[in-house]
């Protein structure tokens, strides 16, 4: 293969850089690479640069590892550009926790859909697209290998806006089916397994599964009936920590009541089915569902992914593991330039793949890659139950993407209404909430505020201020 250059935007992410580098470099089709690491913090993304180094000596791989401090050098050349980043971070994302709380609406996540999603979306929006513009100069051939949430919003933004190839990657259906292999004792998941997938992302269901021969919807019926359910291992993953804080209540519910299985966490499932999550079951624990607190966030995450980092990063030669995680995006970077073809969850346009559900909206299903190739698997059509649910968040994350476009504070408060947390919320107040969340964030959200800034001068902000907005995420 030939040398690639690999940018990774956030590259000060404690998270997601030491996990997706160490797949990176144990994957015999990508050791021929440059690996190089961006974020608006340079001293941490020195820190994780080392890290990376060390990583790469332990396992012997001979891939280069380097920093850019200037997002144009890094994005210059690139062959691929992995995007992982929180614009804001976690100050802003404290605001799209614990302002709609003032409302009654809680959520254990906030970064995909209802109130808190929507805030995400609109910080996200303005650097996406200068992201792209600056890679349809200095990589125009490259692909974006969006791991961001909102991950559809973000995904939908760029195909709006721009020609530069995209594709969203998220971890839940490797989570789950991770699950499916410890459930039925299986060798290989991905040998002994085959799917049908559709929705959105973080709100997906398996519309058939198949495992060793058999019908493993129902198998999964069984399993819920035999009351095993409980016992499932939810010590989490690498990268997937919030498997920890949540069973599978929910979902194996509506795998009963719907027939089919949604696979994200039931922490992400609750935020489309506000059902789950109302005070009457204080707020998602009568299903096994804990909610979230940025300071968490702040600490118990940010130390396990430290203390990782520590053990990896210890005298001890043998301290990586040299068994790739679940993670796609090695696979699918080697497919991409030539290397095995690989099948796995993407969410992109929908061209027709769900067929019930609009054209153009970021869906997720399974695909194919080979070499500079994606083709989507036709998923045919969700049950109308299901699509029934499903199909208004894609119309609202239409309308919020396109109001976060342009800018338009008319469009947002359309979504904020139609958004199911916001059911029973007073009219006037959801508009009251969502000028207090803009007003959080002024100086995220150039579209909306074009004369602010951090230290409340009144400047314009020019799409360079926009692009420093990016940090490193921590989800």
């Amino acid at each position: 293969m030939k040398s690639l250059k690999i940018t990774f935007i956030g590259g000060g992410s404690y998270q997601w850089v030491p996990t997706l580098f160490r797949d990176i470099a144990v994957n015999a089709h990508l050791v021929n690479s440059t690996f190089v690491l961006h974020d608006i913090e340079p001293q941490r993304n020195a820190e994780l640069a080392g890290v990376c180094r060390i990583i790469a000596r332990k396992v012997q791989s001979p891939i280069r590892i380097e920093t850019e401090d200037r997002l144009e050098n890094a994005l210059d050349g690139a062959d691929a550009v992995i995007l992982c980043i929180s614009t804001g971070g976690l100050d802003a994302m404290e605001h799209d926790i614990e302002i709609p709380k003032k409302y009654g609406i809680y959520q254990p996540v906030g970064d995909s859909t209802g109130p808190g999603g929507i805030s995400r979306t609109l910080r996200n929006v303005p650097v996406v697209m200068t992201l792209a513009r600056k890679m349809e100069k200095l990589c125009p051939r490259a692909w974006l290998l969006n791991l961001s949430n909102p991950m559809g919003q973000i995904v939908r933004t760029i195909e709006k806006t721009s020609s530069i190839k995209v594709v969203g990657l998220c971890h839940e259906y490797m989570s789950f089916m991770g699950k499916v292999q410890k459930m039925f004792r299986l060798q290989n998941w991905q040998s002994e397994t085959s799917a049908t997938i559709a929705g959105v992302n973080h709100f997906a269901w398996i519309t058939r599964l198949n495992i060793r021969g058999e019908d493993g919807l129902q198998l999964l019926r069984d399993f819920a009936a035999s009351d095993r359910t409980s016992n499932l291992d939810t010590t989490g993953s690498l990268t997937n920590f919030s498997e920890k804080l949540s069973g599978d209540q929910v979902k194996f519910m509506l795998l009963h009541d719907y027939g089919a299985m949604p696979y994200p966490g039931d922490r992400h499932l609750v935020e489309f089915m506000p059902h789950f999550i109302s005070k009457a079951t204080r707020y998602g624990q009568n299903f096994g569902v804990s909610l979230t607190s940025v300071q968490d966030r702040r600490t118990t995450w940010l130390d396990t992914f430290k203390k990782r980092i520590s053990e990896w990063t210890s005298d001890s030669p043998d301290s990586v593991p040299r068994q790739p995680s679940e993670e796609s995006l090695a696979p699918i970077l080697a497919a991409l330039f030539g290397g095995p073809v690989a099948v796995q969850p993407v969410t992109i346009a929908n061209s027709g793949q769900v067929s019930n559900l609009p054209i153009g909206a970021a869906v997720e299903t399974l695909a194919t890659f080979q070499e500079n190739q994606l083709s989507p698997h036709a998923s045919g059509a969700l049950p109308e139950s299901i699509v029934s649910l499903v199909h208004k968040h894609c119309v609202n994350q239409e309308l919020t993407v396109q109001g976060a476009i342009e800018g338009d504070r008319r469009m947002i408060l359309q979504a904020m209404i139609a958004d199911p947390f916001n059911m029973t919320n007073d009219y006037h107040q959801i508009g009251t909430m969502l000028d207090e969340l803009l007003k959080a964030n002024r100086e995220l959200l150039p579209q909306f505020f074009p004369h602010a800034n951090r230290n409340g001068i009144k400047r314009k902000v020019t799409s360079d201020k926009t692009s420093q907005l990016i940090s490193a995420s921590i989800r």
